[in-house]
């Protein structure tokens, strides 16, 4: 089997453009832990725009402070523009104190959506598709080195792409490398020679800890030549110097990767009482009770309609040696368990930094509350 995902690095513009939203979620609801937070954000060169509604405490949420904190924490500024204090940040925001005819229906859906969670059996992968786990730790553990490195942060920029596309071979569970693609912006006139003198080594270093992890053929099946590294050619202009940035278009990268279909919309910018965020984190909470209780795979649909607060459709499908079975309704959660208000609660939803989250990939760090 085929198996093929991408990753966006934190300096990435619809990457800045998450982290930023979800900045100001976090930020809302510090303020108020039932606040509504709806926002979207857009980037180009050095300019930011923010628009959505806020409904949280009496405090206005410090816009300026959030964006510059994300700029600064993908690492631009100096060599890389543009410079975090010389943003140009524009807003069109109804932020105001959360009105209590809307905070007692805070615990009801505002909009109608379906959301799917999936987990496959392999806890190496931490339940997800193996090529989408290797391609976010690949870009984590890539964009933390090349970060931490002084002579590395001024040779390699912020913003990168990673696609990994993979052979799986599934008794016994082992990769084979077709392709790793690389976009990554670099200084201006440094050649693609020096980049793969550059880049290798440490792109062999993590390999080698992911197989040595248990992933078999992560490592060993990789050779120089299926790298392709910067194939359209100069890439020293990048970031949002380079292309516009808006959240929520990551979606698929949000989620399970291009096998899974995602159901509902974008996670980011959203207060957790939305369904398409909770929801999403309950669905995948129960996908990987399924595989813990040893099925190969568990997919979970969950739909809501405006007005309510429990989901109108709870499926679950699992798949055991090729077979596809139907879990019986009976054998679910009960429909409480679905509940908005309980989910929020049981996954303590108001109580995150969101924009990590978002960074982190949501469904790929074990100690998540949904995770466990």
């Amino acid at each position: 089997m085929n198996d093929h995902a991408e990753y966006v690095s934190p300096g990435h513009p619809d990457r800045l453009a998450d982290a930023i939203a979800e900045g100001i979620v976090t930020d809302a609801l510090q303020q108020k832990p039932d606040a509504l937070v709806g926002v979207e954000v857009a980037v180009h060169r050095s300019c930011v725009f923010v628009d959505g509604r806020i409904a949280a405490g009496t405090g206005r949420v410090d816009v300026e402070r959030i964006v510059r904190d994300v700029y600064t924490h993908a690492g631009y500024g100096g060599l890389w523009p543009p410079e975090p204090g010389q943003l140009k940040i524009t807003t069109d925001l109804c932020e105001e104190e959360l009105p209590a005819q809307e905070s007692d229906i805070r615990p009801f859906s505002d909009d109608q959506n379906i959301v799917i969670g999936y987990a496959c059996g392999d806890q190496r992968t931490n339940y997800l598709p193996l090529a989408h786990w290797v391609a976010g730790e690949l870009g984590r553990r890539l964009f933390a080195l090349l970060r931490g490195d002084r002579a590395l942060a001024a040779t390699f920029g912020p913003d990168f792409k990673i696609l990994a596309s993979l052979e799986v071979a599934k008794r016994p569970s082992s990769a084979k490398w077709r392709h790793l693609i690389l976009s990554v912006q670099h200084r201006p006139g440094l050649s693609s020679e020096e980049q793969h003198r550059l880049l290798l080594p440490i792109i062999r270093e993590i390999l080698a800890d992911l197989e040595a992890s248990g992933l078999p053929g992560i490592s060993s099946t990789f050779a120089p030549g299926k790298l392709v590294l910067n194939g359209a050619g100069d890439f020293a202009t990048g970031g949002p110097e380079g292309d516009n940035g808006l959240s929520g278009k990551k979606l698929v990268i949000d989620h399970y990767g291009p096998l899974v279909p995602i159901g509902g919309g974008a996670l980011s910018g959203k207060d957790p009482h939305k369904v398409d965020k909770c929801g999403a984190l309950r669905a995948r909470q129960l996908a990987k009770q399924l595989v813990r209780a040893g099925v190969d795979e568990a997919r979970v649909t969950l739909g809501w309609a405006p007005g309510g607060d429990v989901p109108f459709l709870v499926e679950a499908v699992t798949t055991q040696g090729g077979v596809n079975l139907i879990v019986p309704r009976a054998e679910l959660p009960p429909k409480e368990w679905f509940s908005i208000g309980r989910i929020v609660r049981d996954l303590e939803l108001q109580h995150r930094d969101w924009a990590s989250d978002v960074l982190a990939g949501y469904f790929c760090a074990p100690s998540a509350t949904w995770e466990r």
